[in-house]
């Protein structure tokens, strides 16, 4: 035990040694330090107030590598590969990625390959992993290149609480879709900074109640950067990039991320949340109270910021360009979508809708009880930029009977649009599309000013991420 009062072990941890041993062989409150290298296949369960630090060059690998090779034909053969991870949501695999759903994947020289569905399929860049035969089938040649196939599932969770993690790589994990590498669900008040979470088949960090999720580089995950439940969770500082490799349909989930069933008190601020295959920011199923600010979310596939069935959010202060080149059409595709939600705010947003796609701030109301009509929503206070002519903001139904709530209950006001042409009917409101006059003809946009001329785009790059923990 730790005399009251004292410093905790610091304990150090060398490539090849048994994490978890190491943990549970040591108090709660026990700091590891995790040394240069790859440490490999190990999955760790913390105990109360843990902290796992890692050294410069320290890596945390899902990975085995594969070096023996047989050539047969034009493939060649790992065998003795008898791994076989949960299977989740196959049904939702898209075209061209058969085995989304398993959470093995075949990376050479870092980069994932594409797991095709036969061995037929195999070639250059595709492989194939016969579980029946327990072999890996590669189409590249593996001479002097890095082969690793993803064998564990996660590398840390459990309920502990208090734990920290920092200053790791944590990649390669054989996470199932929907579940993390690192998953804090379950313990209240982790914090994972300043760390790296990359390659990972599912997703990278799985927030819960009172976690702090900061500073990270949450990139190149199969499904989705991050996700999370609960309350009073803190996202900020990070950057969120080109999640999605898996193929997983992202209509239904994926991309950047996604907090779902939080009672309130989360807050994703100041990331930077970009070219993720799917929507960057999604709030989803029983959310309340969410606040969004002072993101920069762009050229995400879908949505750039979408609050879906949830409650009372508050989207403000963030730049959202570009988003939604893969929308589904309609009024999709937008750069914030109210989605069969209630009581939400935005304001304060710059918003660029590019040239040939995308939609600005679009509510969209469908038969979703209990959560609709969409009603209570107010847009206010924003910049926005409509360089594409068919994009629309506004409100919108597929509930006939529910058009007069739907148009009576939302607000448009004291925003500050740029058109490149002032008589496009660019709004859609009660079932029709309106231009400036007729939008306002119905009590909309009041306060509201529009300018004819379309500005010079300012670029979207990364800031210099920082931690922001501050309280509000």
């Amino acid at each position: 035990m730790t005399a009251a009062g004292a410093e905790p072990p610091t304990i150090s941890l060398r490539p090849g040694n048994n994490i978890q041993a190491a943990v549970d062989r040591h108090p709660p409150g026990t700091r590891f330090r995790l040394e240069a290298g790859i440490h490999r296949l190990q999955s760790i369960v913390p105990k109360d107030r843990n902290r796992f630090e890692g050294a410069p060059g320290a890596v945390l690998s899902g990975a085995r590598k594969l070096t023996a090779f047989v050539r047969r034909g034009s493939v060649w053969v790992a065998r003795g590969q008898t791994q076989e991870g949960w299977v989740n949501a196959a049904e939702f695999c898209r075209s061209g990625f058969p085995r989304c759903a398993r959470p093995e994947d075949l990376f050479i020289d870092d980069a994932p390959m594409l797991h095709v569905g036969n061995r037929s399929a195999v070639g250059p860049g595709r492989w194939f992993f016969d579980y029946d035969a327990d072999e890996i089938l590669i189409g590249d040649d593996p001479t002097g290149r890095t082969v690793e196939t993803s064998v564990i599932p996660r590398a840390f969770g459990g309920r502990a609480s208090g734990v920290v993690i920092q200053t790791l790589t944590i990649e390669k994990y054989a996470a199932p879709i929907q579940a993390a590498a690192v998953d804090a669900e379950f313990g209240p008040g982790w914090t994972v900074r300043n760390t790296v979470l990359r390659l990972n088949h599912g997703v990278g960090v799985n927030a819960g109640s009172g976690s702090r999720i900061l500073g990270n580089r949450i990139i190149d995950n199969g499904h989705a950067g991050f996700s999370g439940s609960g309350t009073d969770f803190l996202i900020a500082g990070n950057e969120i990039a080109r999640n999605g490799y898996a193929g997983v349909d992202f209509y239904w989930e994926g991309g950047g991320g996604k907090i779902t069933e939080s009672g309130g008190g989360g807050l994703i601020r100041g990331n930077c949340v970009h070219d993720n295959v799917g929507a960057g920011i999604w709030a989803d199923i029983d959310v309340h109270r969410l606040v969004i600010e002072d993101n920069l979310v762009f050229g995400n596939a879908d949505n750039g910021i979408t609050y879906e069935i949830s409650y009372d959010g508050v989207i403000r202060n963030n730049r959202v360009a570009d988003n939604g080149q893969r929308g589904q059409g309609w009024f999709w595709g937008a750069q914030i979508l109210i989605s069969s939600a209630q009581g939400v705010k935005v304001y304060g947003n710059d918003i660029d809708v590019p040239g040939g796609y995308g939609n600005a701030v679009m509510v969209v109301s469908q038969d979703r009880a209990p959560y609709t009509p969409a009603v209570g929503n107010e847009i206010f206070e924003n910049r926005i930029v409509i360089r594409n002519a068919d994009a629309r903001i506004g409100a919108v139904t597929d509930v006939d009977a529910d058009n007069a709530l739907v148009a009576a209950g939302n607000r448009l006001y004291s925003n500050r649009y740029h058109l490149a042409d002032l008589g496009k009917r660019v709004w859609f409101w009660n079932d029709a599309e309106a231009d400036w006059n007729a939008i306002r003809a119905q009590g909309q946009e009041t306060g509201s000013v529009v300018h004819a001329g379309i500005p010079q785009k300012t670029s979207l790059t990364c800031p210099s991420m920082v931690h922001m923990d501050k309280s509000r």
